[in-house]
């Protein structure tokens, strides 16, 4: 099994040791490669907003070389984790840089059918409030992506580092971690394919129309989505993950 790691910070802090526990909890399991990126050295730059990726191809984006090899990590690996602190009540920046270097990977622009039979876990941590919107962020992305399920675990710790925390509290929140690795290593093992999710399917469908009906020919989506029979509906990428095909 092989998992591709992003850390949504460069501190070795709260969010960074529960994910080593979920990555030790899965290890007990079987054996794992797991591919890391830390950022933001591993993706420096803010995404300019250039949509160079969205018209001429995400080879044409200024940080082809740092998006490429992580872009064909995440493509072999049979499940991603994303991993963030929350900062003012939200996902790190670097984090949000990153995803946003990914989009033309979107259901309504070029989704990579290898990301619909993925899954994905997403592991924040706040001292205080953020949990919910720091993960949402990230959850979006990865099923507009396609990601065929998301799942998280959130943690507050209230202004203690992991060393200094109350021990109850912290034997607690392990217990919470292996209990989730635990449940993420068999849904990955199984292989099985959720039904997708009906909003992305109803993306798919949404985008289709348009594209058929005022979308130019020559247009970079529509070439991709062409060569991949996505019309017709004969090669939708959701016809054998148990959706109906739009």
């Amino acid at each position: 099994m092989k998992i591709v790691i992003i850390y949504g910070s460069p501190r070795k802090g709260n969010s960074y040791k529960a994910t080593q526990i979920f990555k030790d909890e899965m290890n007990k399991l079987s054996e794992i490669e797991f591919v890391e990126y830390f950022l933001p050295k591993d993706m420096p730059n803010f995404c300019r907003g250039c949509n160079l990726c969205f018209v001429a191809g995400e080879d044409k984006c200024p940080d082809y070389n740092y998006t490429k090899p992580i872009l064909e990590q995440m493509l072999l690996a049979d499940a991603l984790i994303f991993t963030t602190p929350v900062y003012v009540l939200q996902t790190s920046g670097c984090m949000k840089s990153f995803l946003d270097h990914f989009g033309f990977l979107f259901i309504v622009h070029r989704p990579r059918p290898e990301m619909f039979r993925k899954k994905a876990f997403v592991i924040a941590s706040t001292v205080g409030a953020g949990i919910k919107d720091a993960i949402k962020t990230i959850a979006t992305s990865l099923k507009f992506w396609g990601v065929n399920r998301v799942y998280s675990f959130g943690f507050a710790t209230f202004g203690e580092d992991w060393d200094n925390m109350n021990i109850k509290k912290r034997e607690k929140i392990i217990s919470r971690i292996r209990k989730e690795a635990r449940k993420f290593y068999q849904e990955v093992a199984s292989g099985k394919i959720h039904y997708p999710y009906l909003y992305i399917l109803l993306m798919f469908y949404i985008r289709k129309m348009i594209m058929k009906r005022f979308e130019r020919e020559s247009s970079l989506d529509r070439r991709y989505w062409t060569e991949k029979g996505w019309f017709t509906g004969e090669n939708s990428p959701f016809r054998k993950l148990g959706g109906k095909a739009p």
